[in-house]
């Protein structure tokens, strides 16, 4: 009931003011047009703070809904990611009765059956579960996740309810269309909810990168060990660390945010473009930093600890193959191929509006080539919150069309854009990432050759024209990775030389300026 007054209200309130309060504004006139502005934003405004004091009251699921919604800021105006960016961090707690309880009822014992000592008061409360932080009979210290016991019975409910919601809507507002917001919540919700899921996950993702560590490719990732699981309890090693947008923890540990920047492109590039096992929620809250222990794996002065690894997608090799060759496109400012390959994995023709979403940035800079050469700046950000406002229709129309693996993409990289500008990070760092992430699509798209190569080889009967005709083409794939990598290489460094403080790291700046 509550959830529905808030919906039907907001509706009721875009409505009537689109259709009755504007009418006496001129189209085209200057001061009209500034008058239509505010009114329009004092109605995003208020309806926003309806909806998030909804969420609020009514927790759970719902909370994770703001949560999502404050991650559109492709598709939201500003005074409604703004609204619901409180959920993020503002969560309220179940109470230790209720977690005895879910303790007695799954396992028939009390919590003191399981742990020597455990802090009443939650170390982190997120919109699913909370962690505890408690001590195994052995003296090992662990981080205890519990789900909150209220899900268990709201859950499926909660989920239809968003669902009608959005269908609501839908009926509304036919040219906003957002159900596949709701559909989105029903797959992924029910394994969010399931820790033994989360415990596999978060075991696949630690072997894939051991296993990118033992062919030589070093990463500051830890992913923390899991003793033990069952639906609604997950018990991890305890990690002692902090938040990795906490600036001054950064600092007074000698830990460079560049470095933190880099580190992190890698290692979502990794899962993207080479394993296809991408973590999808990759907000602050689950991003622990600390310095590197004794011992450790990491090529840095720090480990990058990633959490919850509730919400992964599973990308096919097709997949990331095409999405690594649209965003070397984009890079590369291949208008046609950026057509196709947003038609032909996004389903859509409004290929630059499609590049905006997926990249963060105006149109304008992907099409002079600037994407990995230029920095988003506020004027830039300003223009896109603007953008937003006036393009839902045409954005929710694309939304609408991609696969949903592209959807939890759009997600991650935002989430990824906002951490970067969370840790202040200079334009050199902001350009390093789209390099770093250039290289990773290179080394994909020339897998991807070599494996067409080898498929030849092992089909094909051995003859001169096409063992000849078969070398030529890898030796042109070879040298177009080549090419790309070492170019990019190359721009890495002359960034990091631009940004030095020396004479000769300022003159390479003002020659860098002139050549790219």
């Amino acid at each position: 009931m509550i959830a529905g007054e808030a919906v039907v209200v907001v509706g009721i309130d875009y409505k009537y003011t689109l259709d009755f309060v504007n009418r006496d504004l001129k189209q085209g006139d200057q001061e009209d047009e500034k008058e239509r502005a505010c009114r329009m934003s004092a109605l995003h405004k208020r309806s926003a703070d309806r909806l998030q004091e909804m969420l609020r009251k009514n927790g759970g699921i719902y909370i994770k809904l703001g949560q999502h919604l404050a991650s559109l800021k492709y598709l939201l105006p500003d005074e409604w990611t703004t609204a619901m960016e409180p959920l993020q961090d503002r969560c309220i707690p179940s109470s230790i009765e209720s977690i005895q309880a879910l303790f007695l009822s799954d396992f028939g014992k009390p919590i003191s059956s399981f742990f020597s000592s455990f802090e009443l008061e939650p170390i982190g409360v997120a919109s699913l579960a909370q962690v505890h932080r408690a001590k195994l009979f052995d003296g090992q210290e662990v981080a205890v996740k519990i789900q909150h016991p209220a899900l268990d019975e709201f859950s499926t409910i909660d989920i239809k309810t968003v669902a009608a919601l959005t269908n609501f809507v839908a009926f509304v507002f036919p040219e906003f269309e957002f159900t596949w917001l709701s559909d989105e919540m029903q797959t992924s919700l029910p394994r969010e909810l399931d820790f033994d899921v989360e415990a596999a996950n978060a075991a696949r993702v630690a072997v894939n990168f051991d296993k990118a560590r033992a062919e030589g490719s070093k990463s500051t990732i830890k992913i923390p060990d899991v003793i033990w699981s069952q639906k609604r309890v997950l018990v991890m090693e305890f990690i002692v660390g902090s938040r990795i947008d906490n600036l001054s923890y950064l600092k007074d540990n000698n830990i460079k945010v560049q470095e933190v920047s880099n580190e992190m492109a890698r290692m979502f590039s990794q899962m993207i473009y080479k394993d296809g096992f991408v973590h999808c929620d990759p907000h602050p809250g689950n991003v622990l930093i600390r310095p590197a222990p004794p011992g450790s794996l990491s090529p840095r002065n720090f480990e990058i600890v990633l959490l919850d690894h509730g919400l992964y997608r599973e990308l096919t090799p097709e997949f990331r193959l095409d999405y690594a060759r649209l965003w070397t496109a984009i890079i590369a400012s291949d208008e046609e191929e950026i057509k196709y390959r947003a038609l032909k994995l996004g389903g859509t023709d409004a290929y630059q509006l499609f590049s905006t979403i997926l990249t963060g940035r105006d149109w304008s800079v992907v099409q002079e080539a600037q994407l990995a050469k230029k920095a988003r700046n506020k004027d830039e950000f300003v223009m896109l919150s603007d953008g937003a406002g006036n393009k839902i229709a045409e954005v929710a129309d694309i939304l609408a069309k991609v696969p949903r693996n592209l959807l939890l993409l759009f997600k991650t990289n935002d989430l990824l854009r906002a951490l970067d500008e969370d840790l202040g990070t200079d334009d050199g760092s902001q350009m390093r990432t789209f390099a770093v992430m250039g290289q990773y699509c290179a080394h994909a798209i020339y897998e991807a050759d070599k494996s067409v190569i080898k498929s030849k080889l092992n089909s094909s009967k051995m003859t001169v024209l096409f063992l000849t005709t078969t070398l030529r083409s890898w030796l042109k794939a070879y040298c177009g990775y080549l090419y790309t990598t070492t170019s990019l290489d190359l721009f890495m460094w002359w960034v990091t030389l631009g940004q030095s403080d020396s004479l000769f790291g300022r003159l390479f700046s003002r020659v860098g300026q002139l050549v790219f």
